[in-house]
């Protein structure tokens, strides 16, 4: 009996600081595209010149990029290298399109030659971690408005992006946050690609 209440007690010490360890701190995650070897390019792309950003954060509270809350009280906060998601997020949707077959470029540089100019806004973006016993719940959500204007004829193109993902793990690790939101914006951006077509070194919503 007084063995089994030991090890309870230890079960309990490790859960308590697995709960607070690191409370308070800010915990960086990386942000970039989950594009597998077979999802790159299927079949050749039309030739169109794509400058990308810049972005701009219009979201109310622009601080990091959501919290972990601990078991036993506290919480750790996550947010992107630099604190500038928008910048992140533009990057990270360039690295997507190019790892499609698109060519892209970031605008301001080279522009000479660029048919289209996608733009966008960051309306909503975040992963959250709460920390339960025996688990740790996770939640993640964006939503991108972006724009694209045609530059051959002046057209403009209003897309808004929403993504939203959950799970669950039962040892929590940073990573884990990190590739819940990575498959969520993934995910995002394939529907920027599914749902508009190249006609004339141009980019055109598909016809329902």
């Amino acid at each position: 009996m007084k063995r089994h209440r030991t090890l309870l007690i230890c079960v309990i010490g490790l859960m308590a600081m697995a709960g607070c360890a690191g409370a308070g701190e800010v915990i960086p995650l990386q942000i970039h595209p989950i594009v597998m070897k077979s999802e790159a390019i299927s079949k050749p792309t039309p030739a169109l010149r794509v400058a990308v950003g810049p972005f701009e954060d219009g979201r109310s509270h622009k601080t990091g990029l959501g919290v972990r809350t601990h078991l036993w009280g506290g919480v750790s906060y996550f947010d992107v290298p630099g604190g500038n998601p928008a910048d992140v997020v533009a990057q990270a949707l360039t690295d997507y399109l190019t790892a499609k077959g698109w060519q892209v470029t970031k605008r301001g540089g080279d522009d000479k030659g660029t048919d289209v100019v996608l733009t966008g806004k960051i309306l909503d973006i975040g992963v959250h971690a709460k920390s339960r016993v025996g688990f740790t719940e996770m939640t993640t959500k964006s939503k991108l408005a972006l724009q694209v204007q045609n530059v051959a004829d002046g057209s403009t193109i209003r897309m808004t992006l929403n993504g939203s993902g959950a799970d669950d793990v039962f040892w929590f690790d940073p990573e884990d946050a990190q590739a819940l939101m990575n498959d969520v914006l993934t995910d995002s951006f394939g529907k920027l690609v599914q749902d508009t077509t190249v006609e004339n070194k141009q980019l055109r919503v598909k016809n329902p």
